[in-house]
């Protein structure tokens, strides 16, 4: 009986220490020369991407109610540009090791600490880029779909759950408090050091452009949420149409032309932010 139990115990720690030993070795790789070259590449994509919407939005804001100003319109950008299926497949394999950076240094830090919520801020991101990189996926196959329709299709899918309407409120909620935050770390720079982020030694304009790029996509985020919860509360999938829904009810407020335009220069700057984090992200955390 207790031999076997040693046995059990003794296969127990080897799976354990199999586990440590796999995490570790990812860690290494992930701190590589080449992993951080291929990851700073991705922050180059992010960028263009916010360019874009930024440059989509500020169509809208100048009366180009035709115009998309979301996602998948900024890829199609990509796309119809001179070598557009190569830069596409470029931006799948530079977001995708974004994004696995992202996401071992998630585990990393709720290994090293023992804390789940040490992971959250690098997980969230992780998931984030893991859907840039599906998007890029899915152009490069030929696959264009429109994001505005994604997520109708989406909020109609939950709503046809039992529940679902709690569960697209609380969705709603939870991307309301992330604009929330991202709008409070572009206040108080909160961002900086932080999860492959500059630090408080860049240059002054890098800064400057986060913290406007920062509030700016606060402020983009917060409404999809608001959008999100008024689906939920009407019980209609039409209500929420994404980023570009969000971006052209800004723009149908009093005023809104210049709102929009005002966010549009603030999504500029968060992508020339996160082109700049290519040169002085720092991945040494």
């Amino acid at each position: 009986m207790d031999d076997h139990s040693r046995g059990g115990g003794g296969g127990g720690n080897s799976a354990e220490r199999g586990a440590k030993d796999a995490a570790h070795n990812a860690e290494r790789a992930a701190g590589s020369p080449a992993a951080h070259a291929v990851a700073r590449a991705g922050f180059v994509f992010v960028g263009l991407l916010h360019v874009l919407i930024a440059w989509l939005a500020l169509q809208v804001a100048f009366g180009g109610s035709g115009k998309n100003a979301d996602q998948s319109s900024a890829v199609q950008q990509i796309a119809s540009a001179p070598g557009g299926p190569l830069l596409l497949w470029a931006g799948v394999i530079c977001c995708a090791a974004l994004a696995i950076w992202m996401a071992v240094n998630a585990v990393g830090k709720w290994r090293r600490d023992g804390k789940p919520k040490e992971a959250l801020g690098p997980g969230g991101t992780a998931i984030a880029y893991f859907g840039l990189t599906w998007l890029f996926v899915s152009f490069a196959l030929g696959n264009q779909k429109n994001s505005s329709q994604q997520s109708q299709q989406t909020t109609a899918n939950v709503l046809s759950i039992p529940f679902g309407g709690v569960v697209l409120f609380i969705a709603g909620l939870v991307v309301l408090g992330v604009g929330v935050y991202f709008g409070f770390r572009g206040v108080t720079r909160g961002f900086l050091g932080k999860d492959a982020q500059p630090t408080q030694a860049s240059p002054d304009w890098v800064k400057v452009m986060g913290s406007v790029g920062y509030v700016a996509k606060g402020v983009a985020v917060a409404v999809v949420g608001i959008l999100i919860l008024v689906a939920a509360v009407h019980h209609d999938p039409k209500q929420q149409s994404g980023l570009d829904g969000a971006l052209k009810s800004l723009a149908s407020q009093p005023f809104g032309g210049w709102i929009l335009g005002a966010v549009a220069l603030g999504l500029a700057c968060y992508g020339v932010y996160s082109a700049a984090r290519a040169k002085y992200a720092n991945f040494e955390q």
